[in-house]
């Protein structure tokens, strides 16, 4: 016990005397390592800042919608106001105090008022009801590019999953492909060309083995970014690089595209934002009809019995000197926002049909690797067991090296082609 105490009290004053960089370093290397699997990789993806913003732009759009809605009800609300005057002439209150009059010579210099009141639009050439169609088509819009952020992260994410495991299994495969290269250069019984060989082949080793090394280290740090993540946190990916065919079919993924990308959605909305522009422009000129009331106790001693109400039914008819330059303005953004969906339209089908080849080609291309890569390590199994060069086993290990590692390659880019192809299409793929 007295030993326990002896040693945190140890450790304590190391702590202590400890910088707090290097306290800070100590402290991420001696917690917990994480594990990340694909699946704990995607839940993260509620961290992107990009995608919280776009959650951001979303409750703005539903608290205007609601805004719009309320402007159907009418306009109702309570006033009181309580003056202390020296009137030396008859003269009135500003107009926010009701302009009620006073005059000089009153038994009373205190005068004091209430007022209920409301003033309700009948009709205004349905500019409330663009207004809210308006907030409901930015609504959706809004609907639609968090959709679009959120397949961005996902795609994203799982670049930066997928790549990090493969630069994993490079760092691992080349840094046993050099303890053999040590071992074998180790030997005695190599002659003098065959230690040149030996040594060359060595230093080779060792750089592609801190090559490997570094675009690890690389691929580390821009998952810990994708992920928002700090940077130094201890963890490690968990997954295997594997992959299976599938079927695509590009007239068929066009025509999901052009029902599915938000991005195309987005711009619908924004077509029939720019529609309701302009009927909000045209609706500019249109008379307005509305129904006001007030009733009103006023006094200059308590209680207050003095009572005053009215209820008006008013027109009011609007000549607005920019109602064509506005006019014009909105009908050419109607067709600047026409041209742009034809332009996106043009360009998703690009994407979904360079994607679609893509996929096509590593489809092609993975499945050739993965026999070459099979077929030549049969071989070299078979020969394992037969005497052989020292060298000449170094160099088929290394044939075969580069062919594992060149089908991991490929494996990886056909996951990612069909990442790229779902996320042109805007849909996963069946399996």
């Amino acid at each position: 016990m007295l030993l326990d105490r002896l040693l945190a009290a140890a450790l304590c004053l190391a702590l202590a005397g400890t910088p707090p960089a290097a306290r800070a370093a100590e402290q991420a290397r001696s917690a917990p390592e994480k594990v990340y699997t694909l699946e704990e990789t995607l839940r993260l993806l509620r961290n992107d800042p990009k995608l919280q913003s776009a959650e951001q732009d979303v409750i703005i759009a539903d608290a205007r919608v609601t805004e719009a809605r309320l402007r159907f009800l009418p306009d109702i609300g309570l006033q009181a106001s309580a003056t202390k005057y020296d009137a030396r002439y008859p003269y009135a209150l500003s107009p926010e105090f009701r302009s009620l009059l006073l005059f000089p010579g009153a038994s009373s210099e205190n005068i004091y008022s209430g007022r209920a009141y409301f003033n309700m639009p009948l009709y205004e050439g349905q500019r409330t009801l663009n207004t809210l169609r308006l907030a409901q088509a930015s609504q959706k819009q809004a609907l639609s590019n968090r959709d679009s952020v959120k397949l961005d992260v996902t795609l994203r994410a799982k670049e930066a999953f997928y790549r990090l495991l493969l630069a994993q299994e490079r760092a691992e495969a080349f840094e046993l492909h050099l303890k053999d290269v040590e071992l074998a250069a180790a030997r005695g019984d190599l002659g003098p060309w065959e230690r040149v060989e030996a040594e060359a082949g060595l230093s080779l080793a060792r750089s592609r083995a801190a090559e490997a090394k570094h675009a690890l280290d690389s691929a580390r740090l821009q998952f810990l970014n994708t992920l928002s993540l700090e940077l130094d946190t201890p963890f490690r990916v968990q997954g295997e690089l594997e992959t299976r065919p599938v079927k695509s079919e590009v007239e068929k993924a066009v025509i999901w595209a052009m029902e599915l990308r938000p991005e195309l959605q987005s711009q619908t909305y924004r077509v029939q934002m720019d529609a309701i522009g302009v009927n909000l422009a045209i609706g500019r000129r249109n008379p307005t009809v509305f129904l006001a009331g007030d009733y009103e106790l006023t006094a200059q001693r308590f209680p207050l019995r003095n009572n005053n109400w009215d209820v008006t039914l008013g027109i009011r008819i609007p000549f607005a000197y920019d109602f064509w330059s506005q006019l014009k303005q909105k009908r050419a953004e109607q067709r600047q926002g026409e041209l742009t969906r034809a332009e996106l339209q043009d360009r998703v089908r690009l994407e979904v049909r360079q994607a679609a080849e893509t996929l096509r080609w590593w489809q092609e291309e993975w499945p050739r690797r993965e026999s070459q890569w099979k077929r030549i390590q049969g071989l070299y199994d078979d020969a394992a067991g037969r005497p052989a060069p020292t060298l000449t086993r170094l160099r088929a290990r290394d044939g075969v090296l580069e062919l594992r590692l060149a089908h991991l390659t490929a494996v990886m880019e056909h996951i990612l082609a069909r990442a790229r192809f779902e996320r042109a299409v805007g849909r996963e793929l069946p399996q």
